[in-house]
C-alpha cells in the first residue's frame, strides 16, 4: 500500500535516492521508497530469499515478508552433484519459472545472509539482467513502516528461460584452477569475506579479509561509493587488479562480489562458488594467523 509522506520520510527517500545514484549501477539495488510505489505493477516479482533452510523458511517468511513476495528454498536451486554450489542453468531457470518469474519480469531480491546476493550474482551470470537487491531488506521496509504480512504468495508458473548466448559465467564465476594460480601471486587479490575468527582460523594463502559485516550501515543498507571506496582501497583492493571473493560456499562471497562489481564497478572481478569447502576437499591447506591478546584488542578496536 502506498502511504502518504511526511517531511522526515521524504529526507529519509532523497537521501537513498541519492546513494544509490552514485553507484556504478544504480539500477542493481532499489530502495525499499521506490518499491513500495511499484509494488503492485504486474512485472514485478518480489523474491523473499531467506531460505537457506526450510526450518529458517517457517521461522522468517511464514512470520511476516513483504506483501506479494514469493519465497525460495535454497535447496531448489543448490547443484545436484556438487553440495552447496549454484545449480545448473537448466534447473535454475526452471526454478524461477515455478515461482512466476517470466522473461519479462524485473527480479526484486531481498534476504538478510546473503542469499539475496548470491541469487543476483548467478541470475546475472547466466545472462538475465533485470534484477534488482532491496537495499535494507524486510528491515528497512519494516522501518519504513510499509506493511507485512504472514499471507503465503505465490505466483503463476512461467515460462522463463536464460539466454545463455550472454552467460557470463567466464567472467563472474572463479574456478578452482583459477583460485590455485591466484594465491600468492602479487597481481591477483583473493578476498575472504568470512568473519575476522574464521579467517585466523584458517584462510587461502595470502589472502585479505574483508567481513561482509563491514559493508552495510546498521539499518543493514550498503554503505555509501564513497564509504565502500576507502574500505577496499585501505586495504589496497583496488580496481586495476584481478580481484576473487570467496567465504565458506560461495553465499557471503556474493555480496562482496556485488559490492565491487555492481555498485563500485570493478572489471575483473570474480565469484569463487566453490570457496573453502571445495578449496579443503581438493586437499589444500590454509595459512593460520596467530594474534597475541593486545593484538586482538586493537583489532576489536578498530573494528567497533
Amino acid at each position: 500500500m502506498i502511504q502518504e509522506e511526511n517531511k522526515e520520510d521524504l529526507a529519509a527517500r532523497q537521501a537513498s535516492a541519492a546513494k544509490i545514484s552514485g553507484y556504478a549501477n544504480p539500477k542493481a539495488l532499489i530502495s525499499v521508497y521506490d518499491l513500495n510505489e511499484s509494488i503492485n505493477e504486474s512485472d514485478i516479482l518480489i523474491v523473499d530469499t531467506r531460505g537457506r533452510t526450510h526450518r529458517i523458511y517457517q521461522r522468517s517468511y511464514l512470520l511476516g515478508h513483504l506483501p506479494g513476495a514469493v519465497p525460495i528454498l535454497y535447496s531448489n536451486y543448490s547443484h545436484p552433484v556438487h553440495q552447496g554450489r549454484m545449480t545448473t542453468p537448466d534447473q535454475f531457470q526452471n526454478v524461477l519459472g515455478n515461482i512466476g518469474a517470466g522473461n519479462s519480469s524485473t527480479i526484486v531480491l531481498y534476504g538478510d545472509d546473503g542469499l539475496q546476493a548470491r541469487l543476483y550474482w548467478a541470475i546475472k551470470m547466466y545472462g538475465y539482467e533485470n534484477v534488482k537487491i532491496l537495499d535494507g531488506g524486510l528491515n528497512k521496509w519494516k522501518e519504513a513502516r510499509y506493511d507485512i504480512t504472514s499471507i503465503e504468495s505465490a505466483r503463476p508458473p512461467q515460462n522463463f528461460e536464460f539466454d545463455l548466448a550472454k552467460s557470463k559465467a567466464e567472467s563472474m564465476l572463479a574456478t578452482l584452477h583459477e583460485v590455485e594460480a591466484a594465491a600468492g601471486n602479487l597481481n591477483c587479490i583473493i578476498i575472504d569475506t568470512r568473519s575476522k575468527d574464521e579467517f585466523i582460523k584458517g584462510h587461502i594463502n595470502g589472502s585479505i579479509n574483508v567481513p561482509w559485516t563491514s559493508l552495510f550501515n546498521k539499518d543493514m543498507t550498503f554503505k555509501s561509493a564513497p564509504e565502500l571506496k576507502v574500505l577496499f582501497e585501505s586495504k589496497k583492493i583496488t580496481s586495476d587488479k584481478k580481484v576473487i571473493t570467496y567465504c565458506n560456499d560461495g553465499i557471503y562471497s556474493s555480496l562482496v562480489w556485488f559490492v565491487l562489481s555492481e555498485l563500485l564497478g570493478y572489471q575483473n572481478i570474480k565469484n569463487y562458488d566453490g570457496s573453502l569447502n571445495e578449496w579443503l576437499i581438493k586437499g589444500h591447506l590454509v595459512e593460520k594467523d596467530v594474534q597475541t591478546d593486545s593484538q586482538k584488542t586493537f583489532n576489536n578496536s578498530m573494528e567497533r
